[in-house]
């Protein structure tokens, strides 16, 4: 039987002490999981960022039968994230972030114990032009792997 896929991400702020943005375009978030790409609001180019969105990502594996073939599957695809500013042509990008999406939802331990995707951080990487330190993302994610019945393929086609 396939099996579903579902991120629930929070997107709480980005903060980026003592940056301020010369421009006075507003600025948004894009990200991309699951080959799914979504954006936040803009907002005001002023840190931090306070976005509290929250964004859904699905996909079915087709062929996929077993939850650890699923987090393999995860490791080939890509989750990206952009700070971009709104500009009239196609935005600037101001700040990313890229890894593999197992690494994304299932992060290695670390020596602070923590509940798995509950308020996470990640510096993102700047572009030069980007006037100050890496901004600092802050977010939660819950995911879900879900078995479909073979009766339920026509509601995801």
């Amino acid at each position: 039987m396939p099996l579903k896929v579902v991120v629930e991400l929070q997107i709480h702020a980005i903060s980026c002490p003592g940056v301020y943005l010369t421009e006075k375009n507003d600025v948004y978030l894009s990200v991309c999981i699951l080959g799914q790409c979504k954006e936040t609001d803009c907002l005001p180019p002023v840190f931090p960022l306070l976005f509290h969105e929250k964004m859904w990502f699905e996909k079915v594996f087709e062929d996929a039968t077993d939850p650890i073939i699923v987090v393999e599957l995860l490791e080939k695809n890509m989750t990206k994230f952009r700070l971009s500013e709104l500009i009239p042509s196609d935005g600037k990008e101001l700040a990313f972030y890229e890894t593999n999406t197992r690494y994304f939802l299932f992060p290695e331990p670390k020596l602070t114990p923590s509940y798995p995707g509950v308020d996470r951080e990640l510096l993102m990487n700047v572009h030069s032009s980007f006037p100050g330190i890496a901004p600092k993302l802050e977010f939660s994610t819950r995911t879900t792997i879900t078995e479909l019945p073979l009766l339920s393929r026509k509601w995801y086609w």
